[in-house]
């Protein structure tokens, strides 16, 4: 008897619980999804920078379901609505365009045929304009060198990297008489590119520079500087030869030579005691060459402070053939000051070869450092 009442106690039981959860579901009954919730596959993006816009590319995906997304930016405020279907390949691009420059955030859902939409996907990303523009500054040339065959080499200052300098573009007429331009990079393998050779362009012409910006690697939009002109050349002195010169003081420590072996640190030392003022050298440069400035060194050799025994005054003369010369002027050099003492040709002569004459000093004998030449 005991066993019967406590088996009816427990099937009551049962029921008076299956009656209390029935009663508990009803009120959630018109929010459950008899199937359940469908979600497509959702856009793993990348937000592309550029200029006043800014792309959006992700790839398709495997879920095959998917034929449109909607992209939402300003806070929903704004939205794009693409149709996946009509994209060929395996890659959607969504361009956003006249952006005010400045961050924004982007939300995108993908939607099946049926409206079912995805998990929505939030993605930063950067428009650049005119302020970014403003901040750019061309990587300067610190010196350009170009020897007898015609080679330019462009030796660079420092590049705006951390604002996204990554390039430099030159601008030239070639030999062929064809414009062009280069681009070099300003880093490769991590390491920055100091120099530039060009070994095509019009002898006596000038170059243009500029820098090429992108604000980031991912930027679909380049940022450019503006054209610079390329300055003076140096004329490279390994291709020149002292053709003849008045006189030297015996041992090559005092040679004619030196005046043109790239240092101040070296000396022409005239004939002591044999020679007396003027004191000239004769220079072939090679190759003629438009001449704009050129500059000229006292030495410090044997003389740590410099050597006071320079002209008080030069001139300077110029030619074609070594045959007929044309003085270029009278200039005054000061003695006593160490450094390039650089001075301008007014008449800019295309010549090959110039003469250097020290007309006048302290002493019968002359003594300088180093001699360079400037043009196109």
């Amino acid at each position: 008897m005991k066993k019967i009442i406590y088996f009816s106690l427990v099937v009551s039981s049962v029921i008076c619980l299956i009656s209390a959860c029935r009663k508990m579901e009803a009120p959630y009954k018109e929010y459950v999804v008899p199937a359940g919730l469908v979600y497509p596959g959702k856009a793993i993006a990348i937000a592309q920078s550029g200029r006043s816009r800014i792309q959006l590319v992700w790839p398709k995906g495997v879920d095959k379901s998917v034929v449109k997304a909607k992209v939402y930016w300003n806070s929903f405020a704004d939205s794009i609505i693409v149709d996946v279907t009509s994209i060929p390949g395996d890659t959607v691009k969504v361009m956003v365009n006249d952006l005010d420059e400045k961050n924004y955030t982007f939300v995108v859902r993908t939607f099946d045929a049926q409206g079912n939409m995805s998990v929505p996907v939030e993605i930063n990303g950067g428009s650049y304009g005119a302020r970014y523009q403003s901040q750019l500054l061309t990587r300067p040339v610190n010196s350009t060198l170009i020897n007898a065959a015609g080679k330019l080499t462009i030796n660079w200052g420092g590049a705006d990297v951390a604002n996204g300098a990554y390039a430099s573009e030159v601008k030239y007429t070639a030999v062929s008489g064809v414009v062009k331009t280069q681009i070099f990079p300003v880093i490769v393998k991590t390491t920055e590119v100091k120099t530039t050779e060009i070994t095509d362009m019009l002898a006596n012409t000038n170059y243009q520079f500029r820098t090429i910006f992108r604000p980031d690697s991912l930027s679909i939009d380049r940022f450019y500087t503006e054209y610079t002109n390329g300055g003076l050349f140096s004329i490279d002195k390994r291709d020149w030869k002292v053709v003849s010169f008045s006189s030297q003081h015996p041992g090559g420590a005092n040679a004619a030579a030196n005046m043109i072996d790239g240092t101040d640190h070296t000396r022409w030392h005239s004939c002591a005691g044999c020679s007396s003022y003027p004191h000239w050298i004769i220079i072939d440069m090679s190759a003629p060459r438009i001449l704009t400035q050129f500059g000229v060194w006292r030495t410090d050799f044997d003389s740590p402070g410099g050597d006071k025994r320079g002209p008080d005054k030069f001139e300077l003369l110029t030619s074609t053939d070594n045959i007929t010369w044309e003085s270029q002027g009278i200039f005054n050099f000061d003695r006593n000051l160490n450094g390039e003492q650089r001075y301008s040709l007014t008449n800019s002569p295309k010549v090959r070869y110039f003469k250097f004459v020290g007309t006048t000093g302290p002493e019968n004998n002359m003594v300088l450092g180093e001699i360079s030449a400037y043009g196109l």
